[in-house]
């Protein structure tokens, strides 16, 4: 059974009982807030038939903010409320966006597969209690997404922090059974699937990674733990000192390749087990799920596998009551997090009708109305997005691709999507071929062909670590990240060269403008701001720009360092781009954006370590205890520079760039009708 110690009760503080509805937190703004009913049940257990905790109860509290806007918000079964699944404590999460006196309002009743359901039931004790809570600021210092509030869909092709600014992503999408963890109670590797025998008992224990919790960090037990769960936190920490800010994960591979993730109390897919949830361990992936927000990591939910039994394990694949159930435990428990992608499915098999099915019965459950995507076969997007645009349940992507095309997809589905009316988030989350991914070995051709290609064409990218054996291990197998830290490095370089220079979120691809070698990227903003990537810069050509003043630099992609002194141009219709300050053989960024007013040059890009060319990642350093360095806490994250363009802090549903104003006009309409389904 689950101990814990202080650090995770205190996810408990400061109840404000009013009979035996508690509501209890920091109640900051954007902190996590507990509303917990305890006693209005019997005892029950999670594993018991009748009555089903998880099906014939309907727990949702209904919350009101001081500017008037409801939600309604599904709460779940917790057992004893410590992690035990024997109790009679019902649970709602939630994160409050504005400051003042907030209402709640209890609706609990029961009835048969009720949690399910919108039919009426038998109202229970609470039901209709009522009460308030005042919520109190948030501090610009607060740990991770706690700063910048919800991450969010805006009706542009990048997300939003709700009091901070636009986001790149910059990810890892392996391993996908990140949450095969032995830490967690009840997992255990399943016959079947893919092998991941060559890990200890066929699970993840990132012993590497021990080293890399710190005091103060969350810890709990179990028999077959005895780290205390530092191993996954430790990870989560590592990732996050590299830059690391998405982390793409099953939280169901039953049927699947690794099948050892599950939230189930058993895993045999019997209608039985399929509709009664482990607690403990839901309760244990909330403390991890929350230490990654808190680090500045946003949660990638991927709901299924492509292979069959996983894609038919809940309702022989159909939207029934197991599936349903599945949604509604992940959103109750989980949706009070500051940022998550729900994707319907790796590769997804389901096709247009079932995606917009899902989609749907996802989207009227999560109030906070994080972006749905599906994910897609190598290089062939058009066979499960055509369906899927211009409809308002979808608004990101996910996309399997080559690297040698991975630009061009980019503009591609930026463009289809804007067309479409509904502009999607460009995410590119799986490098193939599948058994290769990101390695030591390919870091620098992925740097020029993958990394910036997708930034400087306007998307974003998780990296793929293919199948390799340990100790270099890949999709399945990772145990210890360092391996593909150099990486990490290249890709935080670029994200906070953008973000500290550019207007990102205002630029198109605009490669047409740049005359010379075929293969560069360019990323503008007419007469504001324009950026170029030259994989090789040995035989620099012209930019065709606006006439006017600008700062032309050279950025070098490798050390993330400005190189020279910054020249000060007044241009005329094209611009010579001159020659690179050294290494013309490599790959170099110029930039020509507003000059300063007091003409200094900006500075690089902050908190990048980086590597000299002679450095390199073999397998033995990666996982060598004498070359690991202390993680080191992140900053807040995409706060940028103090030169950075200066981007919105408050975002409305209405900002739509440089849309006209007719279609913004329509986009708000149409954001506004998508949010207010679920209230």
């Amino acid at each position: 059974m689950l101990r814990l110690t202080s650090v995770a009760l205190a996810l408990l503080v400061s109840p404000a009982v009013l009979g035996n509805v508690s509501v209890s937190g920091s109640l900051k703004k954007w902190h996590p807030i507990t509303v917990d009913t305890a006693g209005a049940t019997a005892v029950l257990s999670e594993s018991q038939l009748q009555p089903n905790p998880f099906l014939d109860f309907r727990y949702n509290v209904v919350f009101t903010s001081p500017g008037g806007n409801e939600y309604i918000v599904p709460g779940y079964f917790a057992g004893d409320g410590v992690g035990g699944g024997i109790g009679s404590v019902w649970r709602a999460k939630f994160s409050a966006g504005e400051t003042g006196e907030w209402q709640y309002r209890i609706s609990f009743q029961r009835g048969d597969d009720l949690s399910v359901s919108e039919a009426d039931g038998t109202p229970m004790p609470s039901d209709g209690e009522s009460g308030s809570f005042t919520v109190t600021d948030n501090s610009p210092q607060d740990p991770g997404f706690l700063a910048t509030g919800r991450l969010q869909y805006t009706g542009e092709h990048y997300l939003k922090f709700a009091d901070g600014p636009y986001w790149i992503k910059g990810g890892v999408d392996s391993p996908e059974n990140f949450f095969g963890y032995a830490g967690f109670d009840n997992t255990f590797d399943q016959p079947g699937g893919a092998d991941t025998g060559v890990l200890f008992q066929g699970v993840h224990h990132y012993v590497p990674h021990i080293a890399d919790w710190r005091e103060g960090d969350p810890v709990f037990t179990n028999s077959a733990n005895p780290d205390n769960a530092k191993g996954i936190i430790g990870a989560v920490n590592y990732l996050a000192s590299e830059g690391i800010n998405s982390l793409y994960f099953l939280p169901m591979n039953l049927g699947g390749d690794g099948r050892e993730t599950y939230p189930f109390i058993r895993p045999t897919g019997s209608p039985f087990d399929n509709t009664h949830y482990d607690v403990s361990k839901l309760f244990q992936w909330q403390i991890v799920l929350e230490h990654m927000q808190r680090k500045g990591i946003a949660a990638h939910f991927v709901l299924a596998e492509q292979e069959g039994r996983n894609t038919n394990w809940l309702d022989d694949g159909q939207l029934g009551i197991e599936r349903k159930l599945f949604y509604r435990e992940m959103i109750a428990r989980f949706a009070y997090l500051l940022a998550i992608k729900w994707n319907i499915s790796e590769e997804s098999r389901y096709g247009d009708s079932r995606h917009k099915e899902f989609a749907g019965y996802i989207q009227d459950l999560d109030w906070a109305d994080f972006p749905i995507a599906v994910h897609t076969n190598r290089d062939r997007p058009a066979e499960k997005y055509d369906g899927l645009l211009g409809d308002p349940r979808f608004a990101a992507s996910s996309i399997q691709f080559s690297r040698q095309i991975s630009g061009a997809l980019v503009e591609e589905w930026r463009q289809k999507t804007a067309d479409a009316g509904w502009p999607w988030v460009i995410d590119m989350d799986e490098v193939g071929p599948a058994f290769t991914g990101l390695t030591p070995d390919n870091t620098e051709d992925l740097r020029k062909s993958v990394l910036y290609p997708v930034y400087f064409s306007g998307g974003n990218l998780e990296w793929y670590f293919g199948y390799h054996p340990l100790p270099l291990g890949g999709d399945m197998r990772t145990e210890d990240f360092r391996t593909r830290r150099k990486m990490y490095r290249y890709t935080r370089i670029a994200r906070e060269m953008m973000q500290a220079a550019l207007p990102f979120w205002r630029m198109q691809p605009a490669d047409d403008l740049y005359t010379g070698d075929t293969t560069a990227e360019v990323f503008a903003e007419a007469g504001s701001a324009y950026a170029v990537y030259l994989a090789d810069a040995s035989s620099p050509g012209t930019l065709a720009v606006e006439p006017g003043d600008y700062q032309l630099q050279w950025f070098d992609p490798r050390n993330g360092e400005y190189a020279g002194e910054p020249q000060v141009i007044s241009a005329g219709a094209t611009v010579a781009l001159g020659t690179a300050p050294s290494a013309a053989d490599e790959d170099w960024v110029v930039l020509l954006t507003q000059p300063p007013s007091d003409n200094e040059q900006p500075a690089a890009p902050e908190e990048t370590e980086t590597e000299t060319e002679a450095e390199t990642e073999t397998e033995t350093e990666a996982n060598s205890a004498e070359n690991r360095e202390p993680t080191e806490e992140p900053a807040s994250p995409e706060t940028g520079s103090p030169d950075a363009p200066q981007q919105p802090q408050a975002p409305k549903a209405e900002s739509v760039g440089s849309f006209d104003a007719g279609f913004g006009a329509l986009l708000l309409l149409l954001l506004t009708w998508r949010r207010q389904r679920s209230r």
